[in-house]
């Protein structure tokens, strides 16, 4: 017996089945698949969900290694049957609470869309969802963990690609990139009824 699946979509050639643990691919999530196809190298991406980002950059990278993590067990189930159904042999997934299972490797690019919602935001009766949802006080704690360890893990002169919301203060971001000695760059805004997501390059000058 296969897993439950809630939905199935094709983006870009890909067909993408979607676990019911596992959170659904939404506009942050095809803001940064999008971008991030023709990245070329070793990727890392964090919060993987159902590989979307990961895949998109495999399928068309055939010379690339891909590693998506994620906290979400069932996520990592799911990438992995994508993988599989897709005939993609260079992407891997594993479980890992952001870098902590992550290889003592540096990567050409690492890909991020984070949780960013406040923790009192939460409902009662937490689900496996929530991992992909909430993220501490402000919304801010896996993308400051993310700002705290990218230059471990990122090769000189490699990218970091993170989806960010006006929610939780864009601008902080990029300043405190600025004060890291990390350039960025707004690669696409996307308005959104209630907010604003962009799509933040991180790299050095």
């Amino acid at each position: 017996m296969g897993e439950p699946k809630l939905s199935c979509l094709n983006f870009m050639g890909l067909n993408i089945d979607v676990f019911k643990e596992v959170y659904p691919p939404q506009e942050d999530s095809f803001l940064l698949a999008k971008h991030i196809h023709s990245l070329e190298g070793n990727v890392l991406e964090l919060g993987t969900g159902c590989g979307i980002s990961s895949l998109s950059n495999a399928s068309r990278n055939p010379s690339n290694y891909v590693l998506g993590v994620d906290i979400n067990p069932y996520s990592v189930k799911n990438a992995s049957y994508n993988a599989r159904h897709n005939r993609i042999k260079n992407a891997h997934f594993m479980h890992s609470d952001m870098f902590s299972s992550v290889p003592k490797l540096r990567f050409d690019a690492i890909l991020f869309n984070p949780p960013y919602l406040p923790e009192e935001e939460r409902p009662s009766g937490p689900t496996m969802l929530d991992s992909a949802l909430y993220s501490g006080k402000d919304g801010r704690r896996h993308t400051d963990i993310f700002l705290d360890n990218l230059e471990d893990y990122l090769l000189p002169g490699g990218s970091a690609f993170i989806v960010q919301s006006s929610l939780t203060d864009i601008p902080k971001t990029i300043g405190r990139a600025s004060r890291m000695g990390i350039a960025s760059e707004i690669i696409e805004e996307q308005p959104l009824f209630f907010e604003k997501l962009a799509l933040l390059k991180l790299f050095r000058e």
